[in-house]
């Protein structure tokens, strides 16, 4: 037995000396005691393969590379102690809650912390740090009671009591039943002994700065055992022989040598003489004397500058997107112009979350392989996410979310086309709860009106029994994973219920197949993701049962303890190839054996961090409980001198080239500072020059550096010449690299495919040929509103009437929805007025309420699959819908009681609609257009000898009409029923008839503002004022008087006014029946314009803008046209109001032969 240390700088040569010497001892002999290399647990893999690739050395049986944890399985599974179930960091906690539960009211200072969320996770945390430093719970009691008698103890001594009791406790828990983790170390040193692997073992310790008590104490154990121990050290020779501050870097080291010094000479183990690589410049950096330099002069002070800089490099980044792009084309620099391999070069960071999503886009962009050394978190996986929502898909009845994320999971028997079928379907009907669960089929329908009550057709059937299947196969064995779980009371039953779920499901089969088929096309890091997590979960669930299995808990706890444990899952992935670059943090960095050294994110605050308390256990507790013997881990002081390690290991890891970065600003823009770190290199190599690293390619120097990869070199190209399209001066380099993407046949087409996007003009030519009448039909059946929408904008048109396009259905109250209503609940009304006998002018309050009482009801059932019935927020809907219809019907009323137009038809069809005639148009060139729609009121009043006709249309918001609407196509609506109305009085009143008007009746229940109260008189009269219809009437006073007989000045109804003479105001909405016919016959023309135009197969991108009001502004198919006004060829056609004495010649002049008679 023996003790020996080789102590030496960074790149002094320990470890290589370290494997040089097991290799002698392979060479002279192949059998023999076991040769030991013992090393942090994320340097194994490294090591391991170091000694595999030795050429000379063709394979051995006899060297075993291990961490502390490998160690203890191998000797725990030779001398026993490894039978006992493992306890994970979620059983642990488990066990904690339930004994704070028990033990709350016997705390003095956890008492009221220990409900809150996420205080057994600190517990835990404190309660594996006492044992990984060999704190019992007797050491606390006993520490507590001294402290006692202490003034200046505080409450360390009420922690101390607290933590006692819960720790005991959980000791007892554990004891005969589960192997803690945080134990393994401490039963690999008591069955040391009992194990044959370190007998006269030739045992190598390398890359560790200090140990944990736990680790001490192992090393202990070993000291008498092995042949020899032998311990690499990094720090200064120079330190030996003369004293050391707290605040040296090699600190921690030396504390460790003279540790294990101690400890060797209380064991009386013999310890041999210092092997000290005490040479001037390291042998890693000997072709590197700027990195020798810093690697020697950092930390001591004073020290002179180094004029040569050939090997560092600092860059100043733009933000962190910047320096990763900086990063990825240095990699690809040294790869491709000084040889390196990829595993040659390492990238390494403080904070490796704010990097992690940019390194794995980046680098994948630049081709550069790569491995990210983090432990992998689970929540991104599939299983996890199916776990999840089947257990929120009992907690919350079938709701719609978190069924789809179940479904969509891929890990469910159904294909990702029927998800979205079944989806839309659902989401369209609002179905949930029982209605997934009943063995009814789903048979709702669309309605299009409230009024029809009809069989579904073929085709609906045909889709309603795919839904259905689909159904089935969706949510059979969720319907089985539920019941299980309604009935399930202990852990234990509802933890198999879930089991029986994934393997109903067959997931285990699922994961290796899709493992299989990642590895095929060479993503091995997925393969091997997909290959863990199945092992991992099951073990998650045997850990649940162990720990809670015969415990009641309700659905939301039993989640909740899943969840929890599901966050807490991590895979740990090795390499998955052997030439990749390593990318991780400088804490767990160990590659001794690397040509170049990265390190990003060099900012204040970062490298070296900031420190601050946490844990249980404040800095001031942890050092009064040194002075009592017990130690602990560093507080935040110790970290914070510790950090100066971490940039000595950021400094000393290349042989070659080292890249230090900091980015200047973060995501958002803001701005964040440079590292000490920084200044000092710039003192110690004052001719290194800081490089500035921008976005995008910088004009007119550096643009050479960008072009590094060609998949990113594509995009800057695309960047250039789009510049170079806009008429900026751009760099002849980059057509040089628009040759080569043109020459290469693996770049050719995928240049072109980006490049198309710079000719590419935000415009839709017309349709070729006859493609439009193809597409729409020789004989072209419209509506008025789909004309409308076609004088709006074509191409919003032909998204939705030529290639079908339609929004997402969605159960929810929307505007059309609130419009069918009203119109079904006006035309049920005015049918009983009918079938009553009744008169609208002589119906009293009571008659009417009654009446929209009951139609509400009747009503209300109908409309979107129940959707006034399906909450309660909802069904008080229903009493606002009722307040708006008899607000509307008295309305209605008031305006029988001072006229005399009475309905004469209410949503009256004409075409495909009902039974007037359609208005039919010749298009021209064989072809002819067919109007068909569906009027809301029709009424009709005579004066003398004349019947004239009125249509009015419900609007539930503010409308008016005016006839630039009509010019200009926006508003054909109201004319065009009139229209239809007068061609069709024979059928309707059985004479010809003229026009009385044109006129929007607002469906609301509007607000009566006043300063004060106001009597029920006036407040009718100012409702009435604001109830007003809007639209044009016939410039008759007679006529007039047949709508309004009580006009002094200005209609309450009607948008007229009249003066004492019985004239009408200026702004009164008045025309004379030459102008309606005018308007008629301008009608027909522009109806047979727009039809004309969209049989030609016009379908240009071209809005308009109308005021404040824009056609885009509720379209449903922006994201399809990608209208930008900022585009050259994207642009509003403005459309203004003028006076309608300017349109009246425009109207009457040009619109055509047609008779509007």
């Amino acid at each position: 037995m023996g003790l020996r240390f080789i102590i030496g700088r960074a790149g002094s040569g320990k470890s290589t000396a370290c494997l040089e010497e097991i290799k002698k001892e392979i060479f002279r002999s192949q059998e023999g005691s076991s040769l030991i290399l013992l090393v942090p647990e994320q340097a194994t893999f490294q090591n391991e393969y170091r000694l595999a690739a030795d050429p000379e050395l063709g394979g051995t049986v006899r060297v075993q590379v291990l961490s502390f944890r490998r160690l203890a399985y191998r000797v725990l599974q030779e001398a026993g102690g490894a039978v006992r179930a493992h306890i994970g960091e979620l059983g642990k906690r488990m066990a904690l809650r339930r004994i704070l539960e028990q033990r709350r009211s016997e705390l003095k200072i956890f008492h009221r912390a220990a409900k809150q969320p996420g205080f057994a996770d600190s517990l835990a945390g404190m309660l594996g740090e006492l044992k990984l430093y060999r704190v019992q719970p007797a050491d606390l009691k006993k520490s507590g009671e001294k402290l006692v008698q202490e003034p200046a103890a505080g409450g360390l001594p009420d922690k101390l009591h607290d933590l006692n009791l819960l720790y005991g406790d959980l000791e007892e828990f554990l004891e005969g039943r589960f192997t803690d983790p945080n134990d393994y170390l401490n039963l690999l040193a008591e069955r040391l002994e009992r194990s044959l692997l370190l007998r006269e073992a030739e045992l190598y310790i390398d890359g560790f700065t200090g140990f944990t008590p736990q680790e001490f104490y192992v090393i202990q154990k070993m000291l008498p055992l092995a042949k020899r121990l032998t311990v690499a050290l990094c720090f200064d020779p120079a330190l030996l022989s003369g004293g050391y501050a707290e605040a040296d870097v090699f600190h921690p080291t030396l504390e460790t040598y003279h540790t294990l010094r101690e400890m060797a000479e209380s064991l009386r183990v013999p310890v041999e003489p210092v092997i000290a690589f005490s040479q001037e410049i390291p042998a890693r950096f000997m072709d590197n004397r700027a990195v020798a330099h810093l690697e020697r002069s950092f930390f001591s002070r004073p020290a002179a500058g180094l004029p040569e800089e050939k090997g560092v490099k600092l860059a100043a980044c733009a933000n962190r997107r910047a320096e990763v792009e900086a990063a990825a084309r240095e990699l690809t620099r040294l790869a491709r112009d000084q040889g390196l391999r990829w595993r040659d070069m390492v990238v390494m960071v403080r904070d490796l979350q704010a990097y992690h999503h940019l390194v794995s886009t980046i680098f994948q962009d630049y081709g550069i392989p790569f491995f990210i050394d983090q432990k992998r978190t689970v929540d991104h996986h599939p299983l996890v996410e199916l776990i999840r929502s089947a257990l929120e898909v009992v907690l919350q009845n079938w709701a719609y979310d978190p069924v789809f994320r179940y479904l969509k999971t891929d890990l469910v028997p159904v294909g990702r086309d029927e998800v979205d079928r079944l989806e839309n379907y659902v989401l369209a009907h609002g179905i949930r709860g029982s209605r997934w669960t009943d063995d009814r089929p789903w048979t709702y329908c669309r309605r299009y009106t409230l009024g029809e009550d009809r069989e579904p057709g073929e085709q609906e059937r045909i889709e309603l029994e795919r839904i259905n299947q689909i159904r089935s196969a969706a949510a059979g064995h969720l319907k089985e994973f539920a019941r299980a779980m309604a009935k399930a009371g202990a852990v234990r039953e509802m933890t198999t219920a879930l089991f029986e779920l994934l393997d109903r499901l067959d997931i285990a089969g699922q994961l290796e197949q899709w493992a299989g088929e990642a590895e095929e096309k060479g993503r091995l890091t997925e393969a091997k993701e997909h290959a863990q997590i199945w092992n991992n979960v099951v073990q998650l669930l045997d850990e649940i049962v162990e720990t809670l299995g015969e415990e009641t808990l309700t659905l939301e706890e039993y989640d909740r303890i899943l969840d929890t444990g599901l966050e807490s899952l991590k895979l740990g992935i090795i390499p998955p190839g052997l030439d990749q670059v390593v990318v991780g943090t400088l804490q767990r960095s160990r590659n001794p054996d690397v040509k170049a050294a990265l390190v990003l994110g060099v900012n204040d605050g970062v490298l070296p961090a900031r420190t601050v308390e946490e844990g249980l256990l404040s800095d001031l507790e942890r050092e009064q409980l040194q002075e009592l013997g017990i130690r602990l881990a560093p507080g935040s002081r110790r970290k914070l001198l510790d950090e100066q390690y971490l940039v000595y290991i950021a400094l000393t890891r290349a042989s070659q080239c080292l890249w230090i970065s900091y980015p200047q600003a973060d995501d958002e823009g803001k701005g964040l500072h440079p590292s000490w770190v920084i200044h000092r290199m710039k003192e110690l190599l004052p001719n290194l020059k800081e490089l500035s690293v921008p976005v995008e390619p910088p004009h007119p120097e550096g643009e050479m550096d960008f072009i590094a990869s060609p998949g990113r070199s594509l995009s800057y190209l695309a960047s250039m010449l789009r510049e170079m399209k806009a008429g900026k001066t751009v760099d002849s380099l980059w057509l040089d690299v628009y040759s080569w993407f043109t020459r290469q046949e693996e770049w050719r087409s995928r240049c072109l495919r980006v490049l198309a996007g710079l000719d590419h003009v935000n415009q839709e030519a017309p349709l070729p040929g006859n493609l439009g009448r193809r597409l729409y039909g020789s004989r072209l059946k419209a509506s008025v509103s789909r004309l409308e929408k076609f004088a709006a904008c074509p191409f919003a048109h032909f998204l939705s009437h030529g290639l079908k396009l339609k929004e997402r259905g969605l159960f929810r109250l929307a505007a059309p929805d609130l419009g069918q209503f009203f119109h079904e609940a006006l035309r049920m009304f005015a049918e009983r007025v009918q079938d009553r006998s009744l008169d609208w002018a002589q119906l009293t309050g009571e008659q009417a309420a009654a009446m929209t009482e009951e139609i509400v009801r009747e009503l209300a059932p109908r409309l979107q699959n129940e959707i006034l019935l399906s909450s309660a927020r909802h069904r008080y809907f229903i009493n606002k819908l009722k307040r708006i219809v008899h607000r509307a019907v008295l309305t209605l009323m008031e305006h029988a009681r001072r006229g005399g137009f009475r309905p004469v038809a209410m949503e009256m069809g004409f075409g495909d609609y009902g039974p007037l005639p359609s208005l039919d148009l010749d298009l021209g060139k064989d072809c002819q257009m067919e109007m068909s729609g569906r009027i809301d009121r029709i009424d009709a009043a005579r004066e003398g000898d004349r019947l004239y006709l009125r249509v009015i249309d419900y609007k539930s918001g503010e409308t008016d009409l005016k006839i630039a609407d009509i010019f200009q196509g926006l508003k054909l609506q109201l004319l065009t029923y009139l229209d239809v109305a007068l061609r069709s009085s024979e059928l309707l009143v059985r004479q010809p008839a003229l026009p009385a008007g044109m006129m929007y009746f607002a469906v609301r229940d509007p607000l009566v503002s006043s300063p004060g109260p106001l009597p029920a008189e006036q407040a009718d009269k100012n409702l009435l004022k604001q109830l007003k219809m809007k639209g044009l009437l016939l410039a008759d006073p007679l006529v007039i008087a047949q709508m309004d007989n009580q006009i002094k000045g200005y209609s309450e109804l009607l948008p007229v006014a009249l003066n004492k003479e019985g004239q009408f105001y200026g702004n009164s909405r008045v025309i004379t029946l030459e102008q309606f016919a005018g308007l008629r016959q301008y009608l027909l023309a522009k109806l047979r314009e727009i039809g004309r135009q969209m049989v030609a197969g016009q379908v240009q991108i071209s809005p308009y803008q109308k005021g404040g009001e824009k056609s885009c502004r509720f379209c449903p198919f922006r994201a399809v046209c990608q209208f930008d006004p900022a585009l050259e060829e994207n642009f509003f056609r403005l459309f203004t109001d003028p006076e309608d004495e300017i349109l009246w010649p425009f109207i009457t002049g040009g619109s055509g032969g047609d008779s509007a008679e």
